[in-house]
């Protein structure tokens, strides 16, 4: 019995949708139709974007809408809609399976299974392979991750040049240093260098003690602020990520015990990364020097405190890629890309955390990022 002819397909836009750039390189807001079958891989354009398809897409061809949807009118020449068209691309093309990936519009999923197409859901990711970046990508990643160092050694030397009111809230120029005006100057720092970031953190106290809360309100002194800074490259696209910690003045010396259990942590995981090491045991490694540094990881009043969130993340043309370090972390292979970023968070003393992006080497890893780490500034 023959085997059906099957096809990868994806029909999104590029903006939104990583998987549809990466093998595409065609960058689009709005959705068009990526497809590999035996004959090679194909985009389908409208005649808007046909000419620059032809010159910009990575794919052996590249196919007019236009003309498909011509090929694909009904008998009495009324137009069809777009899933119609897509089907008559697939039937041209003798396929009679896709997979497609986990989020593929369900309308026109449901259209393809009534035109006799067989529609299978491949879980996520669906290029396994981009995990590991080609050089070209290596080289986009550097080039994010160097602006994103540069934004955060202007944004904690604004702290350093600020000083403490008698409120102990710092002042710059004579005006409140505010979570929120030390993000503008940051987001416009980053815009003058072509890359734009949406929400991100600059988290000072206690609400540095939630990993993801943004941070709002004025800035003080002797408290540490989380400066957690992950723009995207506006061309091409690829994200930088890097968090370094600070205090303004004089730390307190749970808030240096806490730093250097931190920065000893990230050392410690930065060291084991190489092709074969385990994702789980660097973790767990980071888990134990918190804990022998008195530490430790647990609920106090319904609230978690200590360290409760993964090692690092892979990055690339999302924020958070595969493979995770984490508790379930896989082996490493050469060629990913990752962030190291462990942290520690006790209500009353501050939230601390540190990250860089490394790439992993035949032999280890190499840091992205060059900046010193300092606490106090």
């Amino acid at each position: 019995m023959n085997r059906p002819r099957e096809a990868q397909l994806i029909i999104d836009d590029s903006e939104r949708e990583s998987d549809l750039l990466w093998v595409s390189s065609f960058r689009a807001g709005d959705p068009f139709t990526w497809l590999k079958d035996q004959r090679g891989s194909a985009v389908m354009l409208t005649d808007l974007e046909f000419g620059r398809g032809k010159k910009e897409s990575r794919v052996d061809e590249v196919v007019s809408y236009s003309q498909m949807e011509q090929g694909a009118r009904q008998a009495d020449g009324k137009p069809v809609a777009f899933e119609g068209v897509v089907l008559h691309l697939l039937r041209q093309r003798e396929i009679e399976r896709v997979e497609v990936p986990a989020r593929f519009p369900l309308r026109i999923a449901d259209a393809l299974r009534e035109g006799g197409i067989e529609v299978v859901s491949r879980p996520d990711p669906f290029f396994p392979e981009r995990a590991i970046k080609r050089a070209d990508e290596i080289v986009c990643l550097e080039e994010s991750q160097a602006a994103t160092e540069a934004a955060m050694l202007m944004a904690i030397d604004v702290v350093r040049s600020s000083d403490p009111g008698a409120d102990g809230v710092l002042q710059l120029d004579r005006e409140p240093l505010t979570s929120e005006r030390l993000k503008g100057m940051v987001r416009a720092f980053l815009l003058e260098r072509g890359l734009q970031i949406g929400p991100f953190i600059i988290a000072p106290g206690d609400q540095g003690c939630d990993p993801h809360d943004v941070g709002s309100g004025p800035l003080h002194a002797g408290e540490m602020i989380i400066i957690d800074i992950y723009p995207q490259h506006m061309t091409h696209r690829y994200w930088g990520d890097m968090t370094r910690t600070v205090v303004r003045g004089e730390a307190s010396e749970v808030q240096k015990k806490m730093y250097a259990a931190v920065k000893l942590a990230q050392e410690a995981a930065i060291e084991m990364i190489r092709p074969g090491a385990s994702g789980q045991k660097i973790h767990r490694r980071v888990q134990q020097i918190f804990e022998q540094a008195g530490f430790p990881t647990e609920q106090r009043d319904g609230t978690w405190v200590g360290f409760f969130h993964g090692t690092g993340h892979g990055l690339g043309l999302d924020i958070h890629e595969p493979p995770r370090i984490s508790a379930i972390g896989p082996e490493l292979q050469e060629g990913l890309v990752v962030t190291v970023e462990p942290g520690l968070y006790y209500p009353g003393h501050g939230g601390c955390r540190i990250e860089d992006v490394v790439l992993v080497t035949g032999d280890g890893c190499r840091n992205f990022n060059r900046a010193e780490k300092v606490l106090e500034v």
